[in-house]
Order: structure tokens, then C-alpha cells, then sequence
């Protein structure tokens, strides 16, 4: 790997422990917190997907979800 690509994916990576720890450490409860993790990280993978051109797997997947738990598929 490049000097370019080590300094990139250290960028990426220390921001994300920021948006991470940031969020943690917030006045808020750890439900509300919880749920925005969840939300950005769901976000973020759509973007990444839209960016490498897949299909995010994360798209509808909250509609067969019940009680936060989704269903087992063999």
C-alpha cells in the first residue's frame, strides 16, 4: 500500500472512532444513542454499496423485522 492509501485509510479510520466515541460519549440514553448508531451504520453501508455499485443487503430489511430481531433464513 501507498503512502496515499496509508494516510486515507487512517483518516477514515480515526474518523470513525471520533463519530464513534462522540456519539457514545453524548448527553443522551443509550437506547436513543443506540439507535443512531444504527441508523448511520446503515447509512454508511448504503453509501459504500452505491459507491462500489452492489446492492446494499441493508435495504428493507427492517420491514421483516420483529420485536428487533429479524428472521433466520436457512
Amino acid at each position: 500500500m501507498n503512502d496515499t492509501g496509508k494516510i486515507i485509510a487512517g483518516f477514515l479510520f480515526g474518523s470513525l472512532i471520533g463519530l464513534t466515541t462522540g456519539l457514545l460519549l453524548a448527553p443522551t440514553t443509550g437506547k436513543r444513542a443506540r439507535k443512531k448508531i444504527g441508523k448511520k451504520s446503515k447509512n454508511i453501508a448504503r453509501q459504500v454499496a452505491g459507491y462500489m455499485g452492489v446492492k446494499s443487503t441493508t435495504q428493507g430489511s427492517s420491514s421483516k423485522r420483529k420485536n428487533g430481531k429479524a428472521p433466520v433464513e436457512a
